[in-house]
This record gives C-alpha cells, structure tokens and sequence, in this order.
C-alpha cells in the first residue's frame, strides 16, 4: 500500500514526467522509516519542544553547536535563525497537535504538523519545512494545508506551512473542492506506477 509523509507527498504532486515515476519508485523500494536518517531530526525536536517546555530560543542554537559535522551545524544555525525571526514579536502558547492519514484507494497520506500553537490568540497548525534542495512552492504548500485540515477537521486552526530553509510562511489560498479532486486524481496517477 502506498504511504506517504504529506511534504513528500507533495513534492510527487508537483513532479513531472521521468522524476515523478523516479521519486514514485524510491519511495515505493524504501524500506521502513529510520529516524536516525533524518538529518533535522534533533532540531525538528527542538522546535517541537520549544514552547511546551518553555525553552528559550538559545536552546536551537545549543542543538545547532552540539552538531560534529560543521556543514550541519551551519545548516541547523540557518533554520534556527528562521525560526528566530519567525517566532519574534509573537505571543505564542503551544499544545500537542493532532495528526492523522488521509487515505483513498489504497493511498495513505501521513498528516502531522509539528506545532499547534496559538499565535497572538488564534490557532494554527504549522507543518515545518527544512530541506533547502527540496523547495516548498505556494503549490506545495497548499497540498499540505489542505490534506492537513482535511484530516484534522477543525476550521477554527489556521493551516500553514513554515518553510525554515527561506522563512517564508505559506498559508492554504486554493479553492477546497479543487484541490480535493486534484489530490484524488493525483493518487490515482501515483498508484499506477506504484512498484
């Protein structure tokens, strides 16, 4: 059964041609996710952790220091700084988030943002983005949103995506019954090739 994380996801979604069945099939010969794999993993905690454990902001730059090889550490200090100036002026409270998976046919979408947070009094659910090489688009960003609030099925949250290679924030700005059907037909396209 094809499953995804909802950023991979929509990075298949935004590939054509010879790449996207590339990207298909790596994903479909994948073994079991490892997380000691994942390069952001500590900071991506960090973050996570931040404001529930009350931590100041020097805590990223104290994972970011820890870091033996110096191209990470210079990476972990970029994202620290995004989320930095992100965070800055902000009057933030944060809870667990929810997650869940959207599936159809035999597709299913990992949907787990890293901060439920309410921001200046309103909530939001915030999917983190690191991967520089990886870009997030607008495009991206609203795959995300949109699978995200349809798992989660709260419309009192705000949903975005917090791109911490840039520092941009993308909020979902499509139309929903749209992008419903465009991600279904998407799921059909992606299990044809599925290997």
């Amino acid at each position: 059964m094809p499953n995804y994380g909802v950023s991979e996801f929509s990075s298949i979604f935004v590939t054509t041609g010879t790449p996207k069945i590339t990207k298909i099939h790596r994903i479909a010969n994948r073994g079991e996710y490892q997380f000691f794999r994942d390069y952001y993993l500590p900071l991506r905690t960090a973050i996570k952790s931040l404001f529930i454990h009350k931590r100041h902001i020097s805590h990223l730059y104290e994972v970011a220091r820890k870091q033996k090889d110096n191209g990470k550490k210079v990476n972990f200090e970029k994202v620290a700084n995004n989320f930095k100036d992100w965070q800055s002026g902000k009057n933030i409270t944060a809870y667990t988030p929810p997650h869940g998976h959207f599936n159809y046919l035999q597709t299913s979408i990992n949907c787990n943002p890293e901060l439920n947070v309410v921001v200046n009094g309103l909530p939001r659910l915030v999917k983190l983005h690191f991967n520089a090489s990886d870009r997030m688009t607008q495009e991206r960003a609203n795959i995300i949103c949109y699978l995200i609030s349809d798992v989660i099925s709260d419309d009192d949250f705000t949903y975005s995506v917090l791109d911490l290679a840039t520092g941009q924030e993308f909020f979902f700005n499509d139309n929903p019954d749209r992008m419903h059907h465009r991600i279904q037909d998407e799921i059909e396209v992606i299990q044809s090739h599925w290997a």
